[in-house]
């Protein structure tokens, strides 16, 4: 039979659910609507096939655009049934992750949701490419942006001097590579700046490369979003800093797949809201404490990839 998934917008979301179309793709010839390809590459080439989702969003549109050729626009079957791909702040609060809530509702099985993605070699090869020899282990490190989508972020970032002086506790054992797609009026960042030894945040890196560079890191530090999914999906290391909106738990679906750290504020928050007076305050020696106990187990074993 063929089913039709309409799946979701966002890159973790899309990450996510790869757990799902797994599954379903055991019994089912499943066509997939998503502005992404390259994050299914292995499954397209086990029979997904993948339409284009309409979005006026900004960074799916732009992903859509470069990949328009690798959309399927072959005749489209008789759907037997149609999948809705979602969840809801109710939902991962009872479940207890975004995986399993969206597991929930989707009827996949959370306990075998597998959402890992094989990086091919020239995707490593694009990423080395373009950060040289480092001489260090990776560290690929998000900034925290803000814009006019989504709610703006706002909530969702955690305490801006947290942020910064976690990462600069742990800095100086790594080469640090900064990533980001900013424009102005649309996306920007806030927050400290840091010294990153290399910036790319004009966008200048494809999901093929910034997925080569995570496989390539020995930490990915992050606030809430794709990064830490797509860390987990490639089993890198990821420490994930929170802010309001939710909480660690968001993320825990994956990490029986790489070693996660989630720092919560004293007080976490799973408001889902944008709106909400979160309290983003952060223990940050105790957290210091954490996040280099965590490097010393997990990112430390790692030293050597880059």
């Amino acid at each position: 039979m063929s089913i039709l998934v309409r799946g979701m917008h966002g890159l973790g979301d899309n990450l996510h659910q790869r757990a799902v179309i797994r599954q379903l793709m055991a019994r089912d010839e499943v066509f997939l609507e998503s502005s992404w390809v390259a994050p299914y590459h292995d499954l397209v080439a086990a029979g997904l096939k993948i339409l284009r989702k309409a979005t006026p969003l900004r960074t799916q549109s732009k992903n859509a655009d470069r990949e328009a050729g690798l959309f399927w626009r072959g005749r489209l079957p008789a759907f037997s049934r149609e999948v809705q791909v979602s969840y809801s702040p109710e939902l991962v609060r009872r479940e207890g992750s975004v995986l399993a809530a969206m597991c929930r509702v989707t009827g996949a099985d959370y306990a075998a949701a597998d959402f890992r993605l094989p990086v091919p070699p020239v995707w490593v090869d694009k990423a080395k490419a373009a950060v040289g020899n480092p001489g260090k282990p990776i560290m690929v490190y998000r900034p925290l942006n803000e814009r006019t989508e989504w709610g703006g972020c706002r909530n969702r970032n955690p305490d801006h001097a947290a942020y910064r002086d976690l990462f600069e506790a742990v800095r100086e054992s790594f080469f640090v590579v900064s990533v980001a797609d900013l424009v102005p009026g649309r996306e920007w960042m806030v927050g400290h700046p840091v010294t990153a030894d290399i910036e790319f945040h004009r966008g200048e890196l494809d999901f093929e490369t910034i997925a080569g560079l995570t496989a390539l890191a020995a930490l990915v530090y992050t606030a809430p979003g794709f990064a830490v999914i797509l860390a987990q999906a490639v089993g890198t290391p990821v420490a994930a800093i929170l802010g309001g909106y939710e909480n660690s738990s968001s993320f825990a679906g994956g990490a029986r797949f790489s070693p996660y750290l989630g720092i919560d504020p004293i007080n976490p928050c799973q408001c889902f809201s944008h709106s909400h007076a979160c309290q983003k305050s952060i223990d940050t020696a105790g957290a210091t404490a954490r996040l280099r106990s965590f490097l010393a187990e997990a990112a430390g074993s790692r030293a050597g990839v880059a």
